[in-house]
């Protein structure tokens, strides 16, 4: 306590006591000026310690202030972010829009290019139904060609378009056992269509085929290598055996991750003495070789290979796999998750698919076969045929 103030306190007392007319005693005097005393020292202490914590209060304003700046800052930003993201929602709503409105005229055009040729086909049914010479029908149906012709159908060269595969009406239908009928089917249908557009895609469609003659799935082959137009092959079902190697063998192969692709070993029946039957081992498997070689080379492994991994996968050497692993060993060139069918016009009846439960090759003897199976025998192949047929579901007789 500075020196001032206890004289200042004493003369204070004494002064007080004078008025009182000197009724306190010196001790009263002395334990007043000591409670002054004490009261002064608390005083003082209060405001040092208030002294001392003034720094601390000004660091938690400045603290306060800022925090409060930051969050402003914050708040601005989030601010100019949220109006980023709704000029990038608008943007997208605006392209959106506009693909909607680019597709709704396409779809009008193709809808009135449909409408013109279904008046056609009514006209056209309507003069059958009244003429029965064949003359009269010959020109009807040029004039059904002509009327084809002139619709000038426009077709994408590169029919996947975002992830959708679009199918068009230049398709071929490819289902049942590979046999002349159904190689003599899908060979003039590609010639059809290469004399129609040489450029524009054609699509073989197969719902579901085991297979069959090699002979027949080789007449089909030739068919698609010769072609000017690319010949596509999309399996939306099941596809084994001569029908998987048309797949494979395809410019482009299309699949859902569902569909079945199954590769084996050719099947063939021999006879007479064990010269013949060798001269005849002999040739199948070159004949098979020929064809199962260029497998192995779009697959881009070596053929024995190839034939090794079929028995480390089955037993029976039937190897059969989902289309997303088909895609990933390269026995088919695209897998997609969906399929448009933009125009399916056909004036014949197609193969339907492979029949349940027989194949469609012939009578069956009515007995159960291995493991339950149906017994069915094939008929005699033609010269230098042979079979590349897989179906679970019958047990084959090679005459």
């Amino acid at each position: 306590m500075p020196r001032l103030v206890l004289p200042f306190l004493l003369l204070a007392a004494a002064v007080s006591a004078q008025q009182g007319n000197f009724r306190k005693t010196p001790e009263t005097i002395q334990a007043e000026v000591e409670a002054e005393v004490i009261r002064a020292r608390l005083e003082l202490g209060a405001a040092e310690r208030m002294r001392a914590r003034l720094p601390l209060s000004l660091e938690m304003r400045k603290l306060e202030v800022e925090n409060l700046v930051r969050a402003a800052r914050a708040d601005a930003a989030a601010a100019e972010s949220d109006a980023e993201r709704a000029r990038l929602g608008l943007d997208a709503a605006l392209a959106a829009a506009r693909a909607a409105v680019a597709s709704a005229d396409k779809d009008r055009a193709r809808a009135e290019l449909e409408v013109v040729a279904r008046l056609a086909n009514a006209e056209v049914s309507l003069e059958y139904s009244k003429v029965a010479s064949v003359a009269t029908i010959a020109r009807l149906q040029q004039k059904v060609s002509e009327i084809a012709a002139g619709a000038k159908m426009t077709y994408p060269k590169d029919p996947l378009i975002d992830g959708v595969l679009h199918i068009s009406d230049r398709r071929i239908p490819f289902n049942g056992v590979v046999n002349d009928r159904l190689a003599r089917e899908v060979t003039s249908a590609i010639a059809f269509y290469n004399a129609q557009d040489g450029e524009a895609p054609i699509f073989i469609v197969i719902d579901r085929s085991p297979g069959g003659s090699v002979m027949s799935g080789y007449m089909i082959l030739q068919a698609m290598e010769t072609s000017k137009a690319p010949v596509y092959v999309v399996v939306k079902g099941y596809c084994a055996s001569m029908a998987a190697i048309v797949t494979t063998l395809a410019k482009r192969s299309f699949v859902y991750p569902q569909t079945i692709v199954l590769h084996h070993q050719a099947s063939t029946g021999v006879s007479g003495n064990m010269t013949q039957m060798q001269e005849q081992l002999k040739w199948s498997k070159v004949w098979c070789e020929r064809i199962f070689v260029k497998v192995a080379a779009r697959i881009g492994v070596p053929l024995d290979d190839f034939v090794v991994n079929m028995y480390k996968a089955t037993s029976t050497g039937d190897w059969k796999v989902h289309g997303d692993e088909a895609g990933r060993m390269k026995w088919v060139t695209d897998v997609v998750e969906r399929m448009n069918e933009d125009g399916v016009t056909s004036s014949s009846t197609p193969p339907p698919p492979a029949a349940l439960p027989q194949t469609g090759f012939g009578d069956t003897d009515g007995r159960a076969g291995a493991q339950g199976r149906v017994r069915e025998e094939l008929p005699p192949s033609g010269p230098c045929d042979l079979w590349w047929i897989y179906d679970p579901r019958v047990e084959y007789i090679v005459r």
